[in-house]
């Protein structure tokens, strides 16, 4: 796989997922990613941007592609705060949501969440897949 990079920002809002997808498939489709390993980085990198549009007041984040040698990293970065929970949907009020970043992580061979705090926002989620 020949180096591929790829830098975009995006609105921090959910209705502009849709973007993020046709980004990620541009670069998958350059880096000739099969579809099997396309889905799995599109899932995973439509959770974190969820994520940043619905958890933070940023007003973008930014995804950046990097396909070389063995491996694809895509980052998501905002502006925000990370707040760190035990996820259980049952008792979090609607039964929804607490799912993103363990599907994440079953989806993608390596995830890091660098956290933003009150003293240092910005968030970074790091998501690696080896494809060979």
């Amino acid at each position: 796989m020949n180096t591929r990079l790829g830098y975009r920002s995006f609105p921090a809002e959910t209705v502009h997922l849709h973007r993020v997808r046709h980004f990620i498939r541009e670069q998958a489709e350059e880096a000739a990613l099969s579809a099997d390993i396309t889905g799995d980085i599109l899932v995973a990198v439509s959770e974190a941007c969820a994520n940043s549009a619905l958890h933070t007041d940023s007003e973008e984040f930014t995804v950046r592609w990097e396909a070389a040698g063995d491996r694809v990293e895509v980052a998501v970065e905002d502006g925000g705060i990370f707040t760190s929970h035990v996820p259980v949907p049952e008792l979090n009020g609607d039964g929804r949501g607490g799912r993103g970043i363990p599907l994440m992580m079953a989806l993608m061979d390596e995830v890091t969440i660098k956290q933003g705090n009150d003293r240092e926002p910005g968030t970074v989620v790091r998501l690696i897949k080896y494809p060979i």
